[in-house]
């Protein structure tokens, strides 16, 4: 198995190499070279988030491993911005999430968005607007799967199915950014909850803090309540995530929802309750690339994503949002240097 990059394992290089600092992450190293012929140019964009920017430089690292002329390009992160580059030829390759993708795609508003997707040559199709339900009730429309609820695989066929044309859908890596309901691990034992099917009967008792869109989403306050009869005693908005999980660990509130890849859930062991009925929209990352993009070059960019989990966004996340924080650059070859032990 790959060897986990956890922020212990993190602080214990920084030791060792004497180049420890207040940031818990480690020293910036040399940039990878590679030895391989000339390939060919490939422009990647650093995508919508600092996360999808680390992986445009991790891909290009490989890239240009083998043999490939591989840059990062700033597009912009607007998603019909990036698109658009795409399809113009400006760029070959991004990173992104799958949900959000797809949601953008069909012309609504990404989670962590909340205004509706821009217009423009990638623009988003037009959908009828789908009734009254969470967010899996309202994705399992867009895909046409009727009452049966969308998964991360329908998702995924499903933004194939509508991106633009000469634009194709690589292989998704096993990495994830969606959002889940958290509780400490005294809340998880004290009510021995798993999964949002255990919260469900004890919802009631339990205060639920969340960023200050939640509430407006198709996964709130009514996702939860028809997916799993789960009403919280009170839903506690908070404009900052350092407020919320001081405001879970302080027991002022019960339970929290944040993002999968936040370094707080590692660094607080806090419990992520599984969501089995799909509530929450996945958010797998799926490089985009066009049509002209080499095999040869897909092979490597498959191969790097089927690598990259979510405890290396987490690592991402880590190091480019830390006190002294890493450029993306920087932290992709952290990644590069580190990602292949086994």
């Amino acid at each position: 198995m790959r060897r986990r990059r956890t922020t212990a394992g993190l602080l214990a290089l920084t030791v060792l190499t004497g180049c420890a600092g207040t940031s818990g992450v480690p020293a910036p190293t040399s940039p990878v070279t590679g030895s391989a012929d000339p390939a060919g140019p490939v422009r990647i964009a650093a995508g919508p988030t600092g996360q999808t920017a680390v992986l445009a430089h991790v891909y290009a690292g490989r890239l240009r491993e083998a043999g490939f002329d591989a840059t990062v390009v700033g597009t912009g992160t607007e998603r019909a911005d990036y698109l658009a580059a795409l399809e113009r030829g400006d760029a070959d390759l991004v990173a992104d999430y799958s949900g959000n993708l797809y949601l953008h795609l069909r012309g609504r508003a990404p989670v962590g968005s909340a205004t509706p997707a821009p217009t423009g040559s990638a623009a988003p199709r037009p959908t009828p607007t789908p009734e009254d339900g969470g967010l899996a009730e309202d994705l399992s429309e867009l895909l046409g799967l009727g009452e049966e609820r969308a998964d991360d695989d329908d998702v995924l066929s499903g933004v194939r199915d509508v991106l633009p044309e000469g634009l194709r859908a690589l292989e998704p890596a096993p990495a994830e950014n969606t959002v889940a309901v958290v509780v400490t691990r005294a809340t998880a034992v004290e009510h021995e909850l798993d999964d949002l099917e255990d919260l469900g009967p004890v919802c009631e008792e339990l205060a639920l803090g969340t960023d200050l869109d939640f509430a407006g989403r198709s996964y709130g306050p009514e996702g939860l309540e028809d997916a799993y009869e789960c009403v919280p005693a009170r839903f506690v908005p908070f404009g900052d995530q350092e407020e919320l999980v001081d405001a879970l660990l302080g027991d002022r509130v019960q339970a929290a929802a944040l993002f999968t890849a936040s370094p707080a859930i590692e660094d607080n062991a806090l419990v992520v309750l599984a969501d089995p009925l799909n509530n929450f929209v996945p958010q797998r990352v799926v490089p985009v690339g066009t049509e002209e993009l080499p095999d040869a070059a897909v092979d490597v960019v498959d191969a790097v994503s089927a690598q990259i989990d979510t405890d290396d966004l987490v690592l991402m996340t880590r190091m480019t949002t830390a006190r002294d924080p890493y450029t993306p650059e920087e932290a992709a070859r952290y990644w590069l240097e580190g990602g292949d032990d086994t």
